[in-house]
């Protein structure tokens, strides 16, 4: 019975102890002595309704972490978190509603996902909003939905739009456009892309353009007093911009300071007037500068100035007559009875190039001289009146890659679009329309010509164009078929070379007027034909004859000796290795037994036309093989005939021995042979009226 009461009374005791710990209200006992807040998880809207691929927004309260999962047909971002948060909830395209379940640690709670069949309805209280250049500009708008959306910020996304708050959302709400200064001086506009399901609304955002700042007045105007060059230089001092912005210039001229033409456009500050003026008249002078914005024109002071009765620049296409004198110097005339017509002009040359006694007529003047420097030339310059043409190029140089402007790989832009066909070859090819219409404002009376009265002029009135460039080249073009032009066949003499200021003295063809005078003086008036040789051992090619003796017939290539062919041998006549060639076939046979000309060693001496063999010159060196200053004594002969008959006179052999100081061959080394990558000058090329493209003749 004791053992029995003493547990009892444990019991009691213990018992009171724990009601005693259970008093003072709802906390729980913890290891610690300490307690833990009740959890709380509650999630809004209770419904939620989505459009196919339209998206919803859940809040959810909470003090514990927990974790988000929606039926099949929806995804859930984000899917997990801890606290208070917004969960999106996107529906598919075959989404047809469920549940959303957000779980707490002991609780839960759920969000029916209702399906829409449609889209929600969505509209913008506008569809613009426009805002100042200035920074810190905002605008606000309205969307009106019926289920939720989301805003697509344009891509790339302007400098000056900083935000837009907020970018989703569902129901009405308004949205605002944050946007900083717009340092462009354009106006500039994008737009925002607002969806709900499958419809879409844009918003377009205008930002006005950043004001300009006009340049400055163009001041210090030049010419002005009076004895104005009629083609003069325009000048001013440059415009200042706050902006930076690139400035053109336009001159202008008046006679009354009302109608106004415009001499030109420039970024620089300065340009020639391509019209001559009126001499002796008053002008008014104005230039206007033009930053390309609003409000960016701003003209200068109106001053005037008098013309005088000259000008210092050639005219785009003005025509002066020269004679060449004995001793080599140029005099300019005004008419001139001399009956050998020839024309030089330029490619490449702009207009800044052409003031009298610039760079245009040094060089022209030294091609001229040239010519007239080797004989047969000198002995016959009373002969000869020549002119010179201006052609304006609105670039310096020529282009190159093809013979062909339009194909070249750089393209100038030159009056007569002379185009090199690069690499090692000396190719050149140019506009022979342009050419010859410059070539005719020489003749006056050409003004209403037919085309046969132009080509028949022009068949004795070769022209030589001298081209603006460092390059190595020169090409003879002759244009034939023209029906009725003379026993010559209608020529059209174009020849191309390059300047000599520019052209490199080291080059072993010499330079610049050895080539002018191989094309111009050899080819282009002598009708002459290249002697040097590509390969020793190639043999002139049967196929070529009938071209090459209708060439002849029409007194081109005579400076050439080509035997006939023996059918039986497969070769020609007077040219197998084996044999020795037989020179009274040649046409310099007559000069090759006058003792005169006995130190001249005219002999047939293998290697013309580019081939080894076959085919003749008569002397060891000439210009038409590696353009030294000199003819040989056949190719004086040819060009004394063609001078000659020009004149309407007869040649004869005792004529021409009587002025032809030149008899003795001081080139007696013989010209190297060189292969095609280092070709001596091209020519000449045929182009007729029945070749759309320039062909080499062979």
């Amino acid at each position: 019975m004791r053992t029995l009461n003493i547990i009892k009374t444990l019991f009691l005791a213990t018992a009171a102890v724990l009601l005693l710990n259970s008093c003072g209200g709802n906390k729980k006992n913890t290891p610690g002595g300490g307690s833990t807040t009740t959890e709380s998880l509650t999630v809004t809207p209770a419904t939620l309704t989505l459009a196919p691929n339209a998206s919803g927004s859940v809040n959810v309260v909470s003090n514990v972490a927990w974790t988000a999962t929606a039926t099949s047909g929806y995804t859930v971002t984000p899917s997990n978190g801890s606290g208070n948060a917004t969960v999106t909830v996107k529906a598919g395209s075959s989404a047809s509603g469920g549940t959303l379940t957000i779980k707490g640690k002991s609780k839960t709670a759920t969000v029916t996902l209702a399906a829409s069949s449609a889209a929600a309805e969505i509209s913008l209280s506008t569809d613009k909003v426009e805002l100042s250049y200035e920074a810190s500009k905002s605008a606000t708008f309205n969307i009106i939905c019926n289920g939720s959306w989301t805003i697509e910020l344009p891509s790339p996304k302007p400098a000056w739009l900083q935000s837009v708050t907020p970018t989703s959302g569902s129901g009405d709400k308004t949205v605002t456009v944050n946007t900083s200064r717009n340092n462009v001086k354009l106006k500039e506009q994008t737009y925002l892309t607002i969806k709900s399901g499958s419809k879409s609304k844009y918003l377009t955002i205008v930002k006005e353009a950043s004001p300009n700042d006009a340049p400055t007045k163009p001041t210090g105007l030049k010419p002005s007093g009076s004895n104005v060059s009629t083609i003069t230089e325009f000048s001013w001092s440059a415009s200042t911009d706050a902006n930076g912005d690139a400035l053109k210039y336009k001159a202008l001229i008046s006679k009354d300071n009302t109608t106004w033409i415009e001499i030109g456009e420039t970024s620089a500050v300065k340009l020639l007037n391509k019209e001559e003026m009126d001499k002796n008249t008053t002008y008014y002078y104005k230039v206007v500068v033009d930053d390309g914005f609003e409000g960016g024109k701003v003209e200068s002071d109106v001053i005037t100035f008098t013309t005088g009765a000259t000008k210092e620049y050639w005219a785009d296409g003005e025509v002066k007559l020269y004679e060449v004198n004995a001793d080599g110097s140029i005099t300019e005339v005004n008419a001139t009875t001399r009956p050998f017509k020839i024309i030089y002009t330029g490619d490449g040359y702009t207009q800044d190039l052409y003031r009298y006694g610039g760079q245009f007529d040094k060089e022209i003047d030294g091609g001229i001289k040239a010519l007239f420097q080797v004989e047969p030339y000198r002995a016959y310059y009373h002969y000869f009146a020549v002119f010179k043409v201006a052609a304006y190029s609105n670039e310096a140089g020529m282009s190159s890659g093809s013979t062909e402007w339009d194909k070249a790989t750089v393209k100038v832009d030159t009056k007569f679009k002379c185009s090199w066909a690069g690499g090692n070859s000396t190719g050149i090819g140019c506009n022979t329309n342009t050419v010859v219409d410059y070539a005719a404002r020489c003749f006056p009376e050409l003004s209403t010509a037919s085309t046969l009265e132009i080509g028949t002029k022009l068949t004795w009135s070769p022209i030589s164009i001298i081209i603006n460039t460092d390059k190595y080249a020169g090409t003879n073009i002759w244009t034939s078929g023209i029906s009725g032009v003379g026993s010559y066949g209608g020529y059209r003499m174009i020849s191309i070379s390059q300047t000599p200021a520019r052209h490199p003295t080291s080059s072993s063809y010499g330079d610049a007027w050895n080539t002018l005078r191989h094309e111009f003086g050899g080819h282009g008036i002598g009708l002459l034909g290249d002697e040097y040789v590509y390969n020793s051992t190639t043999a002139y090619p049967q196929s070529n004859e009938n071209n090459f003796r209708a060439w002849q017939g029409r007194g081109a290539y005579s400076n050439i000796y080509l035997p006939e062919w023996d059918t039986v041998l497969s070769a020609w006549k007077a040219g197998e290795i084996d044999k020795t060639p037989n020179i009274s076939g040649a046409n310099w046979n007559t000069f090759a037994v006058l003792p005169e000309y006995v130190s001249a060693s005219i002999q047939l001496y293998s290697g013309a036309a580019t081939y080894g063999l076959g085919i003749y010159r008569s002397e060891k060196g000439s210009c038409m093989i590696n353009n030294i200053p000199h003819f040989n004594t056949v190719s004086r002969w040819k060009i004394y005939c063609r001078i000659k008959e020009t004149a309407g006179e007869t040649p004869t052999v005792e004529d021409f021995l009587s002025r032809d100081t030149d008899k003795t061959d001081i080139y007696t080394s013989a010209p190297n042979t060189k292969s095609h990558d280092h070709r001596r000058c091209e020519g000449p090329i045929l182009m007729d009226e029945f070749h759309s493209k320039p062909y080499k003749l062979r």
